[in-house]
């Protein structure tokens, strides 16, 4: 009999004709390729695969034995995982979107319309959370509990696992998925085994290689005290990944921030009259006339509601609305990602098991993030002379109400630069074992730690302004996306921009501003369980975990206005060109270069991280309150019983039972009274009883028919339990901590029918339901601070400087802000369908069989109640309303499709991902606007390998090919532009050796 070695195939999507028609070009050039086809007339062969295609049968039948609704992917060689980023891996897998951070890299999952924070994930058995840092407008910091993907690797794991529902014997806290990354073990492989890969991409924004490196070495042996395995993996990479674009922060009305400066003459005249601001009936301000054309200022200020219509929006009379910052970025950052693994086996005979897995990660990032803007359109008059003292010349509004042209003067022009340095360091151990006392009574066992340190030492920000330019414009007329910003100065020359201190009359010329960030994560996990065969029908399963995860989070403030330039320096000895910008954006009016800060220059001017008092305002201001901290302790207890009994002529199996959990969390805050840090503690005790049933018929023709039901919940995020209030003056916010948060909690029920119609083929069809009735949602409401009951010396932690012992505050006590708060609601019901076809085209003749493809679709609803407050300019008051919404971050559509070609030489794939556009946040109008809406999204992928020999192998692939960009749109009816940003196309080449 003859061994066939039949290697594997790359997994990935088919959307563009002239890919796939490129792919089978090859074939066809290549006569080798043509000579697969199986000779009916031969001996029987038999087939050993080996490569991608048997990663997907290794999945397949991993999926088809489970009892509940499992999807795996499995590395398709030693130390490939078919995706550079794990994240983008999970997204290939039925129900999972994928969440991009800076640059466009895969971040967070979110599965079945249900975002990263209720997904568990856990890693070698026992939960991990990793946390990175993030730019404001794309989610900031990331403390939470989802999982951030960006931290590790790829090539250290060998398989993950997606499970969809609940069972007794899984960990509980997951409302979305529970999944399960392995790393390699020794006794994985057959004997001793050896892998190094090198690669190098490209990005067309960087335009620079930069290195990614892997090696893996596992062996075993067999002792006189049984067999013995070790294996050691790491890998490392470096990556610079740009990222350019558009944001205006935030959506403000015409009204907020004490409103434009009114024309000559018109009757109230705003600002009011000031000596000290130079505020008379001719000006609003020291040398700044009143400019505003009247139809213009009428046409802005008079719109009753926000679509230009009818009254039928609650902030109603508020005014048109304009971006907050109008501005453009530039990001750079630069990451290196290093990682490492260990694992020794021992088995000393058939019945007795001992692992130790360790696993480290290390995820270094500067980010270098560059904005020229327009700043007024964000200040207040007691601020910095902002909004109150410019003028409106033009405007004009397209049919929903959106403002998508205006022009202004004296609006102050700003030139900012910022340097984000984190670093998250991750360690894990976990030792785990398994004794057979008999064939029938079995125990296993396991205890690790995981730890997640985010250290963020600096957070430097400087800006540069330039005071009431006249002619600046935005033009969203020609792109919606990308607007036309035109600044009224020529921003390349650093002599039109200044940092002085704050003038008498309250013009700004600039300022910085710092921040000391460190968050930690330690989950420790102990978990005994057994199981005793009962008969051959029956087996019951128990046991017992212990978890304790405690959560810290240390932030400080700093920053000031007051800082003079010594004698001899110039703005042009601080500053640097930012060139090159706007590749790629389609704005027709983008300026291609500004006067950027150089804040290595600055530093060495006035070392604003010495955080000292020969710098002031660099000391750190010790009153702001996010210095908080969780600690759960949850005991949980399982009893479930697997079943499998023949039903007539139709085989039944699964398994029911019930899970107890107990949870305590203990949240604590230093809470900033009158000025003294006082420690504040809350404890809040809660528990469960959590069902779950799962049971796989196994019908005619090998149908499966799975059904599962069960209740479970999910957990409230760290943040929002600690009981503490922080200020953020840059976005006029206030935010205060609930520690009685309740959990949310949900029933869930799945049914699909899955039809293994051929060998490695298989399509299924699912639908689930996921009835919520307890949920966690902000609630947000406009209010005067000093209304909040808070003392003042808060807003000494929200970004105020100290300038002779006097706070200067962008935030006062008579300031109007948004309040956010976390609370318990209704909830609502969550409903989809999954669809998913593997399917390998084996039935086609010669080179044709080697193709294959993947296919899958999800469609999810949900309608859940929010509750919302909204301003009533009749009443005193906010009122409590409610609306009924999709759950935020759920897309309602998502689609993945594959199409790969593989054989014993040469493989090619091509990947399509899509999701449709999604709710970021629920706003209930408190600012005038329904929602944050995501736009939906495609990204592209392929790779392409040949084996030079059957130990060496070269690839080339190509990453988001139609450099699909991020945008954020606000409100539902203008559907304004908040962020638009793109980060280019990647391309890798790379070669592997293994023995």
């Amino acid at each position: 009999m003859k061994t066939r070695h039949h290697p594997g195939r790359h997994a990935a999507g088919h959307p563009y004709t002239q890919i796939s028609i490129a792919v089978l070009a090859l074939i066809g050039a290549h006569p080798a390729w043509a000579q697969q086809a199986p000779n009916s007339d031969g001996p029987v062969e038999s087939v050993v695969v080996t490569g991608f295609r048997a990663s997907l049968n290794s999945a397949l039948n991993t999926k088809k034995n489970s009892d509940g609704i499992l999807d795996v992917i499995k590395a398709e060689d030693i130390a490939k995982f078919p995706d550079a980023n794990l994240a983008e891996s999970l997204q290939r897998v039925p129900g999972v979107s994928l969440s991009r951070g800076d640059g466009g890299e895969g971040k967070q999952i979110t599965v079945r319309g249900l975002n990263a924070g209720f997904t568990r994930v856990r890693i070698n058995g026992i939960e991990g959370v990793a946390a990175t840092g993030a730019s404001d407008i794309n989610g900031s910091t990331n403390r939470g509990r989802g999982f951030d993907f960006s931290v590790f690797a790829s090539e250290l794991f060998n398989s993950l696992e997606v499970r969809k529902t609940s069972e007794a014997g899984v960990e509980e806290g997951s409302l979305g998925a529970t999944v399960d990354l392995r790393t390699a073990r020794p006794f994985d492989f057959k004997g001793e085994t050896f892998s190094l890969g090198g690669q190098a991409s490209y990005n067309s924004l960087v335009r620079q290689p930069e290195p990614r490196m892997t090696a893996l070495y596992s062996n075993r042996w067999d002792t006189g005290v049984g067999k013995f395995g070790a294996l050691v993996s790491v890998a490392h990479s470096r990556r610079t990944v740009q990222e350019e674009g558009y944001e205006a922060v935030e959506l403000l009305s015409a009204s907020a921030d004490g409103g434009f400066c009114s024309p000559v003459g018109y009757t109230p005249q705003n600002p009011a009259n000031s000596a000290i601001k130079g505020i008379d009936a001719l000006n609003c301000g020291t040398g700044v006339p009143r400019t505003s054309n009247l139809a213009a200022y009428n046409d802005v200020m008079g719109r009753t509601d926000n679509y230009g219509g009818t009254v039928a929006n609650p902030a109603a009379g508020s005014g048109a609305f304009a971006p907050r910052i109008p501005r453009y970025r530039r990001s750079l950052t630069d990451y290196q990602r290093t990682g490492a693994t260990g694992s020794l086996q021992w088995r000393p005979d058939s019945k007795t098991e001992l692992n130790l897995d360790l696993l480290g990660g290390k995820f270094e990032n500067k980010r270098y993030d560059n904005y020229i803007s327009a700043i007024s359109f964000g200040r207040s008059l007691a601020q910095s002379n902002g909004k109150p003292q410019s003028s409106i010349l033009e405007s004009h509004f397209d049919g929903n109400g959106s403002w998508d042209y205006g022009k202004f003067n004296a609006v102050d022009i700003r030139t900012e630069g910022l340097l984000d340095v984190y670093t998250t360091l991750f360690r894990q151990h976990v030792i785990s074992g398994r004794h057979d006392f008999s064939d029938r009574f079995k125990v296993d066992f396991l205890t690790g730690v995981s730890n997640s340190d985010l250290d963020e030492p600096m957070r430097a920000t400087v800006q540069f302004d330039a005071p009431n330019i006249n002619g600046f414009s935005w033009d969203f007329r020609q792109n919606r996306n990308v607007p036309a910003l035109n600044f009224g100065i020529d921003v390349s020359d650093p002599s039109k921009f200044t940092f002085a201190p704050q003038e008498a009359d309250g013009t700004f010329h600039g300022q910085f501003v710092g921040r000391y960030l460190h968050t930690k994560n330690k989950l420790k996990t102990n978990a005994v369980n057994a199981s005793f065969e009962v008969n051959d029908n029956i087996t019951l399963r128990g046991g017992l975990s212990a978890r304790k995860n405690t959560w810290t989070n240390v932030e400080i403030g700093s920053g000031g206005n007051g800082l003079a330039l010594p004698a001899g320096v110039t703005m042009a000895s601080i500053t640097r060109q930012i060139d090159g910008f706007g590749r790629g954006l389609g704005g027709a009016g983008v300026p291609t270069s500004w006067a950027a800060v150089d804040l290595d220059k600055f530093r060495k001017v006035y070392d604003i991280e010495c955080h000292c008092s020969a710098v002031p305002g660099s000391e750190y201001n010790l009153l702001g309150q996010a210095n908080r901290g969780v600690e759960e302790s949850i005991n949980a207890v399982f009893a479930m019983a697997d079943f499998h009994y023949d039903v007539g002529p139709i085989p039944v199996r699964g398994n029911v039972g019930v899970r107890g959990a107990e949870t305590k969390a203990t949240s604590y805050a230093l809470v900033n009274a009158n000025g003294t840090l006082t420690p504040a503690s809350y404890t809040h005790k809660y528990r469960d009883w959590l069902p779950a049933l799962n049971v796989t018929a196994q019908m005619p023709k090998d149908v499966l028919l799975r059904f599962s039901a069960g209740k479970t919940l999910s957990r409230p995020e760290y943040t929002d339990l600690a009981p503490s209030t922080t200020l953020s003056s840059q976005s006029q916010t206030v935010t205060i901590g609930n520690p009685n948060l309740d959990p949310i909690r949900a029933r869930t029920y799945d049914l699909q029918a899955e039809w293994y119609y051929a060998k490695n083929a298989m399509v299924s069809l699912g639908a689930f339901r996921k009835e919520i009735n307890t949920f966690i949602q902000g609630v947000s409401e406009r209010a005067v601070f000093s209304s909040l009951g808070l003392p003042d010396s808060i807003l000494l932690g929200g970004g105020c400087s100290i300038t002779g012992g006097t706070p200067a505050c962008a935030t006062l006590p008579s300031t109007t802000v948004v309040v956010n708060r976390k609370v318990n609601t209704p909830g609502g019901p969550l409903n989809g369908l999954e669809f998913n076809w593997q399917a390998p085209f084996t039935f086609l003749p010669r080179a044709w069989s080697n193709f294959g493809s993947l296919l899958n679709y999800t469609r999810v609803k949900s309608k859940i109640t929010y509750i919302t407050r909204v301003d009533n300019p009749n009443t005193a008051a906010n009122e409590l309303l409610s609306q009924t919404a999709n759950f935020t971050g759920l897309s309602p559509k998502a689609h993945n499709i594959t199409l790969y070609y593989e054989d014993p030489k040469f493989s090619a794939r091509v990947s399509k991902a899509y999701r449709s556009s999604y709710l970021q946040n629920v706003l209930g109008d408190v600012a005038g606007h329904d929602y944050t809406i995501v736009d939906g999204s495609s990204n592209v992928d392929f790779s392409v390998s040949y084996n030079v020999t059957p130990k060496l192998r070269v690839t080339f692939e190509g990453q988001n090919l139609t450099d699909t960009p991020l945008r954020y749109g606000r409100d539902s009816q203008r559907n304004d532009t908040l962020l638009y940003v793109h980060s280019g196309r990647t391309f890798v080449l790379g070669m592997t050796y293994k023995y």
